[in-house]
């Protein structure tokens, strides 16, 4: 079937809406509504997570203090070792559908009970503080999982980049909207507005799935539609990432992306709160923490919303997944470079401001594409375990284990936190040249075969 007969066989969105995305992407008149209604999506749930986020900081330092969060990776990391084989069971056995479905369910129930609880007075909060960081690794992933199911390689390069302005806003509104809805509404609404948000996320869930099965059946076949409707095998997600060498090696670059950003985190803290040392009163240095912060987030989140809607598609189609993957690292590894030569909080805020406008934009979107090419079990599956339990791992290792070993057992300075940082992105660059290899042998295979599933 040729493109304009295909074309014509799709259902349709309005001419002047795609004509107008299509000066952001390249995107076909079929295709415009999906992807809006995906970017909704993603921006609901981000919406939703920031506003839990914003629950979960009173409750956990009136449960237990500060005290309790420098732990909460740590114990993450250890209960997702039972939720990831827990989801692939579960994915196993039910439709793409269903999975999501059962999923955001399931996180609805622990939201009631927990406001239930809340209301009650009890002491939730090391619990909340470890759902919502739980909450936040799985379904993001589960949403580009689905995502991932829908397109091909071709279709995805081009369209990851706009769905994923739906997540970038999402963050936007997220950090503002709950200043307003905190002091009218309190936890307890904060928590129901969430629920609200998991709701009308099913729903698009449903609505996006229908269309999509409708669509395939016209263009691609029953085989793709039929494909939908069924689960995926039976082997875990850990079981595929350490079997697999393409999905290792996925694993590993996100181990050593997490490991360098949650380490740069703390030299930027570190090195803010020693400059609010300087100031007399404790109300001053609050201030300038806050003031500092405050503007640092606002702008990465605008920086990456722009390189989201403005920059990355372009990136993606000119140069393709295999070449944009160097991107990040040579940023990461002239950055750190810098940071070793001028070692002042100018340097690091302007190195981490580049780096995080980056992360989530460009590498995001780069890390849900290197999934288009696999199978329909790496991206439910092993995508789930990479994206949770490989994630809060390189946040233990960073948080615990070097930030520890460095600070409180040999006593290093700021530098070799740089040093170490140069040494991960050139093992990130050696990585990502093995990843962009396989990443090119899987699409060639995939379009050998007439689609990658």
């Amino acid at each position: 079937m040729d493109l304009s007969t295909r074309q014509a066989s799709e259902p349709h969105t309005p001419a002047g809406f795609t004509n107008w995305l299509r000066g952001f992407v390249p995107v076909r008149r079929s295709e415009a509504l999906t992807v809006l209604l995906l970017s909704l999506n993603v921006f609901v749930l981000l919406t939703t997570y920031y506003l839990l986020k914003v629950v979960r900081e009173p409750l956990i330092l009136l449960g237990g203090g500060a005290e309790l969060k420098a732990y909460a990776s740590a114990g993450q990391t250890l209960l997702l070792l039972a939720i990831v084989p827990a989801f692939g069971w579960l994915a196993s056995r039910v439709s793409r559908l269903r999975l999501m479905t059962t999923m955001q369910l399931i996180f609805m129930g622990c939201l009631v009970g927990f406001y239930a609880l809340s209301q009650a007075k009890a002491p939730i909060g090391l619990a909340f503080y470890l759902w919502v960081g739980i909450f936040n690794v799985l379904v993001v992933s589960n949403f580009w999982s689905f995502a991932n199911d829908l397109y091909t390689e071709e279709e995805g390069k081009r369209l990851f980049a706009v769905i994923g302005v739906g997540a970038s806003l999402g963050a936007i509104v997220g950090a503002f909207a709950p200043r307003v809805l905190y002091d009218a509404l309190g936890v307890g609404g904060l928590m129901m507005v969430a629920l609200g948000g998991l709701g009308l996320s099913i729903v698009l869930y449903r609505i996006i799935d229908i269309r999509e099965r409708d669509r395939k059946a016209r263009v691609r076949s029953e085989r793709a539609a039929k494909a939908a409707a069924k689960p995926v095998d039976t082997k875990g997600g850990f079981a595929m990432v350490m079997h697999d060498r393409y999905l290792r090696l996925l694993a590993v670059m996100l181990l050593i992306a997490t490991i360098i950003n949650t380490s740069g985190e703390y030299v930027m803290s570190k090195m803010a709160t020693d400059a609010a040392e300087q100031l007399g009163s404790d109300e001053a240095k609050g201030e300038y923490l806050n003031a500092f912060f405050s503007s640092y987030y606002t702008i990465v989140n605008i920086v990456s919303a722009l390189l989201q809607a403005l920059i990355v598609t372009r990136l993606l189609t000119k140069l393709g997944v295999r070449r944009s993957l160097f991107i990040m690292p040579l940023v990461v590894l002239g950055g750190w470079l810098a940071l070793i030569m001028f070692v002042n909080l100018t340097t690091v805020r302007v190195v981490k401001t580049v780096e995080n406008s980056l992360d989530y934009s460009l590498h995001n979107t780069l890390r849900h594409a290197l999934f288009l090419p696999t199978s329909r079990d790496a991206k439910f599956k092993a995508k789930a375990a990479i994206d949770t339990f490989v994630f809060r791992m390189g946040d233990v290792i960073a948080g615990i284990g070097i930030v520890a070993l460095f600070v409180e057992v040999f006593g290093f300075g700021i530098r070799a936190f740089a040093i170490l940082n140069v040494c991960l992105a050139v093992c990130w660059l050696l990585v990502a040249r093995l990843a962009g290899r396989l990443h090119d042998k899987l699409v060639a295979e995939a379009r050998e075969d007439d689609g990658p599933r």
